[in-house]
């Protein structure tokens, strides 16, 4: 279920209470980013001139601790987050030794129907963010063999509006860029409008493993021609081969040159969810895959409905694509396409009519393949080579279809007794009816 996201805060005074047992702790006016070091000892809360989120030295957090975040524009250079090693002491600092954030929680408070919001400054990204983003998440590395030795765990950031500005700074990645995260969770969050600055949304490195959960996200409007950029892209783990990626009632829409989705993962899991594509201007490119998992491994799609549009010249016209950049055999392969809702509204995808597909599967992509119940709208009739309707599907006109998608056919609400029969209306009425629905059901 998409959650309605709430409005950004346009005024208000910044204030982040550190919560530890139910018990505010201290109270912060800014969340680090490139202040003055915080000093040593200060995991109790006793440090309130810096920050909680500062990059170096001293610890400023335990684990568990919740961070409320009141409704406020949240812009400049002292108000970015990093969730990384720090030291408890100058002992440990000159000794090497860091600790990593895990149990984290940074929670927007909701006040009148706003919500704090983080903006891109004219400075852009700080230093304390290495220059990538407006959140960095981070892990310690070995000093000898560089690789990653301890990730940040079990980060919580939710209910937040994180966008870029038209006066904003120099973005080197994304707004949240995760760089050693394990089991990291986006909740209620809505990342807007970093194609003014050429960056994704989220990007996440191989050091990520666990699962990358987006609960409840809105991706809107970012992306860009150099990489290209994404509304999000999601790296493949180096080190855990189980590692996921699940979106779960969230909407991607409106990315600019790359994929509303893209998925390099282990795993992954799109449930529930919206991504819709936009209209392209005459001679502007929109999106180019609506969810691109290109080196296959593990995907379930459900309850989904995607909108692919004119998304103009040097686009592409699939809204999922599987596979269709390697097959690794040391992968784990499964394939799961069911109950969701394939929407083309448009008879080309580019200015050379090619005309769009709901899947390009490749045929070098391994393991099980499932594609079932799902509803195919409008003009998705495109590459046929390329189309994989699967079982029980329907192709449907737009005048089949209500306002979210689903079938108008009464002969389509759910009929138990007719399972497993042939004698059901719709295109398919000599196949033998297998579920009580077709299309997206969320």
């Amino acid at each position: 279920m998409i959650v309605k996201q709430d409005a950004p805060a346009t005024s208000g005074t910044p204030k982040i209470v550190q919560m530890r047992d139910g018990v505010a702790i201290a109270t912060f006016s800014a969340f680090g980013g490139d202040a003055a070091r915080s000093k040593p000892n200060s995991e109790n809360g006793t440090d309130t001139n810096v920050g909680p989120f500062r990059r170096a030295p001293y610890t400023q957090w335990k684990s568990g601790d919740v961070f409320l975040v009141y409704p406020a524009v949240y812009s400049g250079a002292n108000m970015q987050i990093y969730i990384g090693p720090n030291a408890a002491n100058d002992a440990d600092y000159s000794a090497g030794k860091f600790s990593v954030p895990s149990n984290i929680t940074i929670r927007g408070v909701t006040v009148d129907g706003k919500r704090p919001v983080i903006v891109n400054p004219a400075t852009g990204a700080s230093n304390a963010t290495y220059g990538q983003g407006l959140i960095y998440i981070d892990g310690t590395y070995d000093s000898t063999t560089k690789k990653i030795s301890q990730r940040a765990s079990n980060i919580t950031i939710e209910n937040l509006d994180i966008v870029d500005s038209p006066s904003g700074g120099y973005i080197g990645k994304a707004a949240i860029y995760i760089n050693g995260g394990q089991d990291i969770t986006l909740r209620k969050v809505r990342i807007s409008g970093f194609k003014q600055h050429s960056a994704n949304g989220i990007f996440s490195t191989g050091n990520t493993a666990g699962t990358l959960l987006l609960e409840n996200v809105e991706l809107d409007s970012n992306g860009g021609g150099g990489g290209p950029e994404h509304n999000a892209y999601i790296g493949a783990s180096n080190s855990d081969p189980t590692f996921t990626f699940k979106v779960s009632g969230s909407w991607s829409h409106d990315a600019y040159y790359g994929h509303l989705l893209k998925s390099r993962a282990q795993r992954t899991i799109v449930e529930g969810s919206y991504l819709t594509g936009q209209r392209a201007a005459p001679g502007q490119q929109t999106e180019t895959y609506l969810l691109d998992v290109p080196d296959g491994g593990e995907l379930t799609v459900r309850n989904t409905i995607f909108v692919k549009n004119y998304s103009g010249n040097n686009s592409n016209g699939a809204s999922l694509t599987f596979g269709v950049e390697s097959a690794s055999a040391s992968r784990s392969w499964g394939l799961t396409v069911e109950h969701n809702t394939f929407v083309a509204m448009s008879r080309y995808y580019d200015d050379a009519k090619h005309k769009p597909y709901p899947l390009f599967i490749s045929g070098k992509a391994l393991g099980d393949k499932k594609i079932d119940s799902n509803l195919y709208v409008g003009y998705c009739n495109g590459d046929v080579t390329r189309d994989a309707p699967g079982t029980n599907a329907l192709t449907a006109g737009f005048n089949d279809i209500d306002l979210s998608y689903r079938p108008r056919l009464p002969s389509l609400t759910g009929n138990t007794g007719i399972i497993g029969t042939t004698s059901y209306w719709h295109q398919g009425r000599s196949a033998t009816r297998k579920t009580n629905a077709v299309g997206a059901r969320d």
